[in-house]
C-alpha cells in the first residue's frame, strides 16, 4: 500500500466500525417506518442515482421533479407502525414485578421499591415509562443499551451517607446510532466483558450572545468509556473544532449522520477517579436491552421489509388510479379565444381546441392493471398476516383486543425479548442499589419480571380454582399461591401480603364476623359444660 492510500483509509476516534455500518441502513429504514409515511418520505427526498429509496421509481429515467411529484401519490399503510406500538404494549400491559431480597436493612426496603418504581428515572420518571422507551428502540433496531449515570458534585467529600442516599444514579439510554464502536475483553474467570465503548452525539451548547442564548449550537462530541491499564474505569473527551449550526431534527432529537472521516476530534478532557461508594469503578456501567454485546437483528425487520414492498404496490396502484381518472375534454369548433377561455377557466380539467376537421384517438384507461395490482396488494396483505400479523377485523366475535399474536414464531421471539430484558434490568436495578445504599447485592438478589404473560403458568378458573384447593389444603405455599393470582390478574401485582393481612384484621364487618363466630363457640362451650353438670 502505497503513503497515499493510507492516507486515505484514515480514521479518527469518531469514524465507526464495519459492523455498524453494515446496520446503519436498517436502522434507518426501521425508524422510518414506525415513524409513519411522514418520515419514510423525509427519508426518500432525494432521488438516489442506485435507486436505493425505499419508494422505487417506476422508470429508470424518472427525473426529480418527476419523483416529487410520484412521491406525493405514495401512501405507506402504516401496519408495522401500529403493530410495533401495539408490541411494546403488551410487554407493558401489566406493571412490572419487583422482588428485592428480604434481609436488606429495615427501611431500605420499601424506600428502594418505591424509588426504582415510581421514581427510576433523572427527572423521577416511573420504570415503566422508562422502558416504554427502552423497548420501542429495541423494537425497532434490536440495540438499546442502557448507561448508568450519577449526578455530579462540586464537593463529594464534604457530602455524609445520608446526603448521598438522597443522589440516586439514573439510567440513560443509548441509540444504536450513538454507539460507534466498541470492544470486548475477557475477565480473571475468561467470561466476555465490555472493555470500550464509544459513544458519539451532539451536544447543546448555549452562549451570551443574541444568537445563542436561546437557540444553541451543537457540538459534536465522542466518549469513550473503557477501562485503564489497571482496570479502572475512565471517560475520554474529544470534541470536533467547529461548531454544528444546524443539525436535522428527527422524531425530536438532533440527529446528525456518522459520515464525516478525516476530522479531527482532539482529546479536551479525560474523567478518572469515577467512584461508587469510595471505591472506583471496575467496569463500564452499561448495558445492552436485550443481553447481547454484538448487533442482533431487530425483530421487527422481516415485516419492515414486507411493509415497504407493500408501500410500493400501494403507491404504483395510486399512480394508475389517478391517472384512469383524468380526462382531457376535446371541444371541435371554430368560437374565439374570448369564449375557449371562458369554458377552460371553468375547471372541468385539460383542454384541447382542435380545428373542424382534425382527429383524436382515446387511449385506454389502465382499469386492467388497476385490478391485477389490488390483488398484489391483497397479496401482499396476507403475506404480512402470515407472518404474525392480525388487525382485529369488525366482523369478529372478540373484543377488548385491537391486535392478537396468533404467530407461534412472533410469541416466541417476544418470550424471549421479555426474558432478556427481565435479566438485564434485574442486573441494572442490582448496581443501582448497591451504589445508592451501599449494598452488596448480586444479580441474583434482585428479581425482575418485565411482563408475566409470557410466563409459563396455567390460566383459566379451573387452575385457580385447583392452586386454591391446594394452599387451603397445605399443598401450597400462600407465597406461591399469591404469585399465580398476579400472574392472572387476580390481585395487583403491588399487592403486599402483610399491608393485606393487617387491614384484614382491622376490617369492621371481618371483627362482627369474628366476634359472632367466638360467642357461637362460647355459646357451645357453655352448652357442653351444662350436659356435664347434668350428668354428674
Amino acid at each position: 500500500m502505497t503513503v497515499a492510500n493510507a492516507a486515505d483509509v484514515t480514521r479518527t476516534v469518531a469514524d465507526p466500525n464495519a459492523e455498524y455500518l453494515s446496520m446503519r441502513d436498517i436502522w434507518d429504514r426501521n425508524r422510518a417506518v414506525c415513524g409513519g409515511e411522514r418520515y419514510v418520505k423525509a427519508l426518500d427526498q432525494r432521488l438516489s442515482p442506485s435507486m436505493q429509496n425505499m419508494l422505487i421509481p417506476f422508470s429508470p429515467s424518472m427525473t426529480q421533479p418527476q419523483y416529487d411529484f410520484y412521491r406525493l401519490e405514495a401512501e405507506l399503510p402504516g401496519i408495522v407502525s401500529q403493530f410495533s406500538k401495539m408490541l411494546v404494549g403488551g410487554l407493558l400491559r401489566k406493571t412490572p414485578v419487583l422482588t428485592l431480597p428480604d434481609d436488606m436493612p429495615e427501611g431500605v426496603r420499601e424506600e428502594a421499591h418505591d424509588w426504582i418504581m415510581n421514581s427510576f428515572t433523572q427527572d423521577n420518571s416511573s420504570i415503566t415509562s422508562f422502558l416504554d422507551t427502552a423497548l420501542w428502540e429495541e423494537i425497532q433496531t434490536g440495540r438499546a443499551w442502557v448507561y448508568v449515570d450519577y449526578p455530579f458534585v462540586e464537593d463529594a467529600d464534604s457530602l455524609t451517607n445520608a446526603d448521598f442516599r438522597e443522589l440516586a444514579p439514573f439510567p440513560i439510554l443509548w441509540k444504536p446510532e450513538e454507539i460507534v464502536n466498541w470492544k470486548l475483553g475477557k475477565d480473571e474467570k475468561g467470561n466476555a466483558v465490555l472493555k470500550q465503548i464509544i459513544v458519539r452525539t451532539l451536544v447543546e451548547q448555549y452562549g451570551d450572545t443574541e444568537d445563542t442564548e436561546f437557540h444553541p449550537t451543537f457540538k459534536d462530541t465522542v466518549y469513550v468509556h473503557e477501562l485503564d491499564s489497571v482496570g479502572y474505569y475512565q471517560i475520554r473527551v474529544f470534541e470536533r473544532a467547529d461548531d454544528v449550526q444546524d443539525a436535522p431534527v428527527v422524531n425530536g432529537n438532533p440527529y446528525k449522520k456518522q459520515s464525516d472521516s478525516k476530522v479531527a476530534f482532539p482529546l479536551v478532557d479525560t474523567i478518572t477517579g469515577i467512584k461508587a461508594n469510595g471505591e472506583r469503578l471496575t467496569r463500564i456501567p452499561a448495558w445492552p436491552l436485550n443481553g447481547s454485546m454484538k448487533i442482533t437483528d431487530p425483530i421487527i425487520s422481516a415485516i419492515v421489509d414486507k411493509e415497504i414492498s407493500l408501500y410500493n404496490k400501494i403507491s404504483r396502484r395510486n399512480h394508475l388510479l389517478y391517472g384512469a381518472a383524468t380526462y382531457t375534454p376535446v371541444i371541435f369548433s371554430d368560437m374565439g379565444e374570448k369564449e375557449f377561455d371562458e369554458i377552460v377557466a371553468s375547471g372541468l380539467g385539460s383542454w384541447l381546441r382542435l380545428p373542424m376537421e382534425a382527429k383524436v384517438e382515446v387511449l385506454k384507461t389502465p382499469t386492467d392493471a388497476l385490478k391485477d395490482m389490488e390483488k398484489a396488494i391483497a397479496s401482499a396483505i396476507e403475506e404480512m398476516a402470515r407472518l404474525g400479523i392480525r388487525m382485529l377485523s369488525p366482523e369478529t366475535a372478540q373484543s377488548g383486543i385491537a391486535l392478537e399474536i396468533r404467530n407461534a414464531a412472533q410469541t416466541a421471539q417476544l418470550g424471549s425479548l421479555n426474558n432478556k430484558v427481565s435479566a438485564i434490568m434485574s442486573k441494572i436495578i442490582a448496581f443501582m442499589l448497591n451504589w445508592r445504599y451501599d449494598l452488596e447485592l448480586t444479580d441474583s438478589d434482585v428479581e425482575f419480571d418485565l411482563s408475566s404473560d409470557f410466563n409459563p403458568i396455567p390460566l383459566g378458573a379451573d387452575w385457580i380454582r385447583l392452586a386454591t384447593e391446594w394452599y387451603e389444603n397445605g399443598l401450597l405455599p400462600r407465597s406461591v399461591w399469591l404469585q399465580i393470582l398476579k400472574q392472572n390478574d387476580i390481585v395487583s401485582p403491588d399487592y403486599d401480603d402483610e399491608d393485606g393481612q393487617t387491614e384484614i384484621i382491622e376490617d369492621d364487618l371481618i371483627q362482627g364476623q369474628a366476634k359472632a363466630e367466638n360467642e357461637d363457640i362460647q355459646d357451645q362451650l357453655d352448652k357442653e359444660l351444662e350436659d356435664e353438670d347434668l350428668d354428674a
